[in-house]
């Protein structure tokens, strides 16, 4: 069952604005984690919502498959806006999970939403193994951001130079009355 042409369903749009908004809160908190060890916590267990989340972002994707674009957007546009969003589902996989797989080669994972005992990953225990997964954790994290960059982009880009019904689709709450002429 295809989300419909002019609008994406509400669970889209909550899990959506919830994944973006986990994501941004965590970009910050490990920015300030150098200066404040105490957000290591909030950290982890926003990742492992992240994670749990986009698994069910996916699930929801796979029932309920992305709507069409407007017929006034090129092909070409099509396939970078999928690929973006395809790319960003593997990232918002491989982040958390690289996150939690250091982790686990650290010592262990500990306790994540404040107390749950959270299991480590089968990976090897040592301090080399750790510093290679946080490595390809770090450089994970900015290919994200470019991605996040790159959607923000071309939503704004729709929303201002071509003036069409894409970036709205995704707003929560907006009616699409005002839009019915554009589709």
């Amino acid at each position: 069952m295809r989300e419909a042409y002019d609008r994406y369903s509400n669970v889209s749009i909550l899990i959506h604005w919830t994944v973006a908004v986990l994501v941004v809160a965590n970009i910050v908190i490990a920015i300030a984690m150098p200066n404040d060890r105490s957000l290591f916590p909030w950290y982890k267990s926003i990742n492992i919502a992240v994670l749990l989340l986009t698994l069910v972002w996916i699930g929801w994707r796979l029932v309920h498959p992305w709507p069409r674009f407007p017929d006034s957007v090129p092909g070409w546009e099509r396939i970078l806006a999928r690929s973006v969003y395809v790319a960003f589902f593997v990232m918002m996989l491989a982040v958390p999970l690289l996150g939690w797989a250091t982790m686990s080669a650290g010592g262990g994972t500990g306790e994540v939403f404040g107390g749950i005992q959270w299991f480590d990953l089968p990976v090897g225990k040592s301090p080399e193994l750790r510093e290679r997964l946080a490595g390809i954790h770090e450089s994970a994290v900015y290919i994200l951001v470019l991605l996040i960059f790159i959607h923000a982009c071309g939503a704004l880009k729709h929303q201002f130079f071509d003036e069409d019904v894409v970036f709205h689709r995704m707003l929560p709450g907006l009616r699409q009355s005002h839009m019915d002429d554009e589709i």
